[in-house]
C-alpha cells in the first residue's frame, strides 16, 4: 500500500480521502508536524495545500527536495480552497515546478465531485506509478 503524506488545511481532509482511498495517508497541519512526520517515516507522495500552515507550501516543497531521504519523492501541490485570487494558476504551477514540484492540481473551480476527485486521484496515480 501506498503511503502518502498530506500537508492541508483540515477542510481538505474529506476530499483526499475520496481521492486517495485505498492508500495509506497521513494528515499534518503545520511545518514542524511535517518535519515531524517526514523524519519517522517514508512516503510514497507528498501533497501539499496552497494554503498549508499560512501559505508555507513553498517552504515545504524546498524542504522536501534538501532533505536527503525523500528529496526524490513526488510532490503534488493542491489548490482546492479560495484565496490568492490575484495569482493564475498558470503563475502558480510554474512557480511550484520551478522549486522542484512534480505536478499542480488546482481544484479551484471544481466541483467536490466524484470528477474532480479523479482528477487529484489520476494525477498522484502518475506519480507514484512505476
Amino acid at each position: 500500500m501506498k503511503k502518502i503524506l498530506v500537508a492541508d488545511l483540515p477542510q481538505m481532509d474529506a476530499r483526499y480521502s475520496a481521492a486517495l482511498g485505498g492508500w495509506e495517508i497521513g494528515f499534518v497541519r503545520t511545518m514542524g508536524e511535517a518535519r515531524q512526520a517526514l523524519a519517522a517515516a517514508r512516503y510514497d507522495l507528498v501533497a501539499i495545500g496552497v494554503y498549508f500552515d499560512d501559505s508555507q507550501m513553498f517552504d515545504l516543497v524546498r524542504a522536501l527536495r534538501a532533505d536527503r531521504i525523500h528529496g526524490k519523492v513526488p510532490v503534488v501541490c493542491v489548490r482546492g480552497r479560495p484565496g490568492f485570487a490575484t495569482v493564475t494558476s498558470r503563475t502558480l504551477a510554474v512557480t511550484i515546478k520551478a522549486l522542484g514540484a512534480d505536478e499542480f492540481v488546482d481544484l479551484l473551480d471544481s466541483g467536490d465531485d466524484e470528477a474532480a476527485n479523479a482528477a487529484l486521484r489520476a494525477a498522484v496515480e502518475r506519480l507514484v506509478t512505476p
